[in-house]
């Protein structure tokens, strides 16, 4: 079986080298997006390799939800966008973490963030623009 990413992910957040670093929380880590095709673009990542939400104790469910909700507020007190999209699909890392996509007024394609998926790589981001967008989102994370 491949390498999970999202673990990786997890691992190097947890060794305190992941650029892409927000904050840390009781059950998962907030990250800037590898890309800002979406300007503000954020994952929640699950600490522990769980596959399916329903497998987390309903305590666990409650805080992690807390967690997702805490991660977009503070996008939307940095970004202000329009709206923001969620998404826990586990398709391709089937490791719960949920994308975040701010989206704006102008946007082309606003009630489907993934239909420019194929030019999310046209906008990907340094570890130092990451760091940036880290800084900027934690000054509004509460």
């Amino acid at each position: 079986m491949d390498a999970c990413r999202i673990c990786e992910r997890v691992a190097l957040a947890r060794q305190g080298r992941n650029a892409y670093l927000i904050a840390e929380m009781e059950h998962t880590y907030f990250v800037v997006g590898d890309h800002q095709f979406h300007e503000g673009y954020a994952l929640v990542l699950l600490k522990e390799h769980i596959r399916e939400p329903f497998e987390l104790s309903p305590e666990v469910q409650r805080e992690h939800f807390a967690e997702v909700m805490r991660a977009a507020k503070a996008l939307q007190d940095t970004f202000r966008p329009w709206k923001l999209n969620y998404s826990c699909y586990g398709n391709a890392e089937p490791h719960v973490h949920w994308h975040i996509f701010p989206r704006y007024e102008g946007d082309p394609n606003r009630g489907n963030p993934w239909r420019d998926a194929a030019r999310f790589s046209e906008r990907s981001i340094t570890p130092e623009q990451a760091r940036e967008i880290a800084a900027r989102v934690r000054g509004n994370f509460a």
